[in-house]
């Protein structure tokens, strides 16, 4: 009898294949445009980096030499628990072991494809991914009120490509660069279709607004977490620009599958009156925005 589902706690660097969990996390539009960073941990992580550009001093013969003055940019790094559950019949547990081990690894997709997600929308709109509702634990994330500043937050127009251009002049007005874009599907969509007087499309890199990778000269990405429109009843973020090395994330707890056979541990009914089992994963994301003045939105009016 196969024995993949019978221990508390599988052991997925046995029972997964080589890099199913590195490529589901990359689903979400963060985690494709800012690094992983393994330094974060449970709890609170303070950030320390230098965002100024660095300078040298010209010193002549026998003249003293000065120090740098600039400081480095701190942030803390908040850590938020997330959980994904999948309950199946306990049938499963008699199948071979080649089944349980497939099982085992599509599970893992699908559960780093939702802590993906999850980054986006705690990360982007501050909601819990479960209900869509903006969540009184997220402290910061880029569409709370006021933590981006006025000129950073572009008003859609119908005009995309000047959408664009100023989150550009936004980011460039303070004297920031850009070192990604990420855009909704329809956003990318409808700038992907907007052609010069001459009838040429101006973005083909663009192709239909889906899979984006690149986009004047930027590394982008596309997804329907930017505006959250599968979760949030009024989805208004179309467009994040910004340098994505002031952003800071990463998983800092190993993510755990666990077999549950007993109980109710997710409201649904006891397990054994139904003959089901649980699957569940948790982990701890942790980001932070260490400078929330390198990036720049467009986002829709309510109204619209």
């Amino acid at each position: 009898m196969a024995d993949v589902l019978q221990t508390s706690d599988l052991d997925l660097a046995a029972h997964q294949k080589k890099g199913v969990w590195r490529k589901a996390i990359k689903t979400g539009v963060l985690s494709q445009l800012a690094a992983a960073d393994p330094e974060i941990k449970v709890g609170d992580t303070n950030i320390f980096t230098f965002l100024d550009a660095a300078k040298a001093e010209l010193v002549g013969e026998s003249e003293n030499k000065s120090s740098q003055d600039g400081k480095p940019t701190n942030a803390t790094a908040k850590t938020y628990k997330v959980q994904v559950t999948y309950r199946m019949s306990d049938e499963v547990k008699y199948e071979d072991e080649d089944y349980q081990i497939g099982l085992v690894e599509a599970l893992v997709g699908r559960v780093g494809e939702a802590l993906s997600r999850a980054l986006d929308l705690i990360a982007i709109h501050g909601v819990n991914p479960a209900t869509g509702e903006v969540s009184a634990s997220v402290t910061q994330y880029l569409d709370k009120a006021g933590f981006l500043a006025s000129d950073h937050v572009i008003a859609e127009t119908a005009d995309k490509n000047a959408d664009v251009e100023a989150l550009a002049g936004a980011l460039q007005g303070d004297g920031y660069g850009a070192t990604a874009v990420a855009f909704d599907p329809q956003f990318a969509g409808q700038l992907a279709r907007s052609e010069t007087e001459q009838g040429v499309k101006r973005f083909p890199e663009l192709g239909l607004g889906f899979n984006v990778t690149n986009f004047q000269g930027l590394v982008a990405a596309s997804g329907d977490t930017v505006s959250g429109r599968n979760e949030i009843d009024t989805p208004l973020v179309k467009a994040i620009m910004g340098d994505f090395r002031a952003f800071v994330w990463g998983v800092a707890r190993q993510v755990p599958l666990r077999t549950i056979e007993y109980g109710d541990p997710d409201g649904n009914g006891d397990l054994q009156r139904k003959n089901q089992i649980a699957i569940r994963a948790e982990a701890y994301l942790g980001f932070a925005f260490v400078d929330p003045k390198a990036f720049a939105i467009v986002k829709a009016s309510p109204s619209s």
